[in-house]
């Protein structure tokens, strides 16, 4: 895993981005991430990241949406997407698990390349590309802990995928890596404790 870390000019992401047409009504259930820089070398690797109760804004909202973001690569390959619920704040024990898909998929393959998905070409840590993923029915409790889980198989394609990371610990999203597919963890296992007080690909959380 060596590497994994590319720093360039800094790019500022305050999910605020509901002006990018997402809607009037969207509304962040955390801060996001802040100033990011890129991740690289994600082959055969799942990238963990925190939600914690303790940064949930005071919003109600049923449904949850992420957005994850990619700062270099054409094409990349997602074996599995979950979110993972804890029994209480600072635990690592899973509550229940929601798959999170994208394009009804849970296990997409996404053309960073297309212009629809990427509007600014290419894809890089000053021009990063910003995915909404499929809205989960899911209420975020603040005393709660939940950890989205993504997984990303050895492929050809991963080989040039690039995460965006929160380049500041003091994010309110934070997260680390394993070298090894954590998608499949089961109620009454433990989340790998793996933070490293940094995000990887998840960017926002939002209600819709």
């Amino acid at each position: 895993m060596k590497n994994r870390f590319n720093f360039a000019l800094p790019a500022l992401l305050l999910l605020a981005i509901a002006t990018q047409g997402w809607g009037q009504t969207s509304q962040n259930l955390v801060a996001g991430t802040g100033v990011i820089n890129s991740a690289a070398t994600w082959q055969g690797s799942s990238a963990l990241n925190l939600i914690s109760g303790t940064t949930l804004l005071p919003i109600t909202s049923k449904t949850t949406a992420l957005y994850i973001a990619f700062t270099a690569g054409s094409v990349v390959d997602i074996g599995k997407m979950v979110m993972y619920r804890t029994t209480g704040r600072n635990s690592l024990t899973i509550a229940g698990v929601t798959t999170v898909k994208y394009g009804g998929i849970t296990n997409p393959t996404i053309n960073l390349s297309d212009r629809a998905i990427c509007p600014v070409q290419p894809v890089s840590l000053a021009h990063p590309c910003f995915v909404r993923l499929d809205t989960v029915k899911l209420k975020l409790s603040p005393l709660l802990d939940y950890y989205f889980v993504a997984y990303f198989p050895n492929s050809s394609n991963n080989a040039a995928v690039n995460s965006a990371t929160s380049q500041f610990s003091t994010s309110t999203l934070t997260g680390g890596f394993d070298p090894k597919d954590d998608t499949k963890l089961k109620k009454g296992n433990a989340v790998p404790d793996v933070n490293d007080g940094h995000s990887y690909f998840l960017v926002g959380v939002m209600n819709n």
